[in-house]
């Protein structure tokens, strides 16, 4: 076995070959797909092995029976930096089934990502629901997906659905407007109602979806017509069949509710300006059983709360503080200060308890307003 070099691996891509630690234990199996840039180095710094993954020797039939049942160690990094890499790995899927299709198993790079966002999810869900809420530099369209895909697996859990029921849906979420991928640089470029070819062009985009997903190999029906269906409403006013009531399955109910809601708190130049959370769900909320799923966002609402991790707050002592966990009543936050009372941001977040008169929550505050606080905030979860 020999040391692995930056040029042994290519990010997103399958290992070619299984990495062991220096006393030859497995780290990581041959086909694992490296998904956070930050892995790479790291591995390449601790001076891991390439394991002979095609000898047959017996000294390399040892090592395989003594590391088989092995589980391999997680490089510790937080979940919160972890999303970006997922962002990432998609931007990198969506750019190349769109210009170089022949170049990607869409289906099994796609299921492999909605895989590690369910586990990530598992792991920190406050950081989960943080990290897209939080992200601007990233383009919108990716974060976009990310954040439904996120919210499909809360509401699909909650729900009652298990790990591989769940996963088609996320799969859905993470590529329900890959048939808006085509038009997104014109969309970026509006600033205002969008022209008539390219609203046409939008109310087009979930059959387009199914077109693309077809011919990349996607066959799972649960996650065809969750993509097919996310803009139908149950009153029929949706598109692009006009769908009502039980027409309407499931998973793209879940889908409508996960894509309105990031979508609301997304800033667009050809939308007006993103909601605050709270406002947001309270919005979704009035369209229960018309346009959305009644029971489906109550259980979004009792999962993440009316101000979910990631929402700025203003205090009554005049500072502006985000929401860092998820709580069952506004009351309950507990927020933590990033800009003082005369508007400094601050270098470290302070805690504050929303119980105290002082510390009250008086209004939202728009991410976009705080982002010289950007590198404060991101320390709530990271450390």
């Amino acid at each position: 076995m020999k040391k692995i070099t930056r040029a042994d691996i290519q990010y997103g891509e399958p290992l070619p070959f299984s990495v062991h630690d220096t006393d030859g234990r497995l780290l990581l199996r041959k086909g694992y797909v490296i998904t956070i840039p930050g892995h790479i180095e790291k591995l390449v710094t601790r001076g891991v092995l390439i394991g002979d993954d095609h000898s047959s020797s017996g000294d390399s039939a040892a090592a395989s029976t003594s590391t088989r049942n092995s589980t391999p160690p997680p490089v510790s990094q937080p979940v919160y930096d972890q999303m970006d890499g997922l962002v990432l790995n998609l931007k990198h899927i969506l750019t190349t089934a769109l210009k170089s299709p022949e170049q990607i198993d869409l289906p099994a790079r796609i299921r492999n990502l909605a895989g590690n966002l369910q586990a990530l999810c598992q792991e920190d869900l406050d950081s989960a629901l943080a990290a897209p809420y939080l992200d601007i530099h990233n383009p919108y369209i990716v974060v976009h997906q990310i954040m439904g895909a996120i919210l499909t697996e809360i509401i699909a859990g909650r729900k009652g659905l298990e790990s591989n029921e769940r996963l088609p849906l996320v799969c859905a979420a993470l590529t329900r407007d890959i048939g808006q991928l085509a038009i997104q640089s014109e969309l970026d470029k509006c600033n205002g109602p969008l022209p008539p070819e390219l609203s046409q062009a939008m109310l087009e985009h979930p059959t387009r979806g199914i077109k693309i997903l077809g011919g990349a190999g996607v066959a799972d029906t649960a996650w065809l017509n969750a993509v097919r269906q996310h803009h139908e409403r149950l009153d029929g006013s949706g598109y692009p069949l006009n769908l009502r009531d039980n027409e309407v399955g499931l998973g793209a109910r879940m889908l409508a509710i996960a894509d309105t809601y990031s979508a609301m708190t997304k800033p667009r130049s050809y939308r007006s300006k993103a909601h605050a959370p709270q406002n947001a769900l309270r919005d979704i909320y009035l369209k229960k059983d018309s346009h959305m799923d009644g029971e489906l966002i109550q259980v979004l609402i009792k999962e993440i709360g009316t101000m979910p991790p990631g929402t700025v707050v203003r205090l009554k002592n005049g500072e502006i503080a985000v929401v860092k966990n998820r709580a069952a009543k506004a009351a309950e936050t507990t927020v933590y200060s990033v800009y003082d009372t005369k508007g400094m941001p601050l270098f470290s977040p302070i805690r504050r308890e929303t119980q105290s008169p002082d510390f009250e929550i008086t209004g939202m505050v728009p991410f976009a307003e705080c982002r010289s606080a950007a590198v404060t905030i991101k320390r709530l979860w990271v450390k």
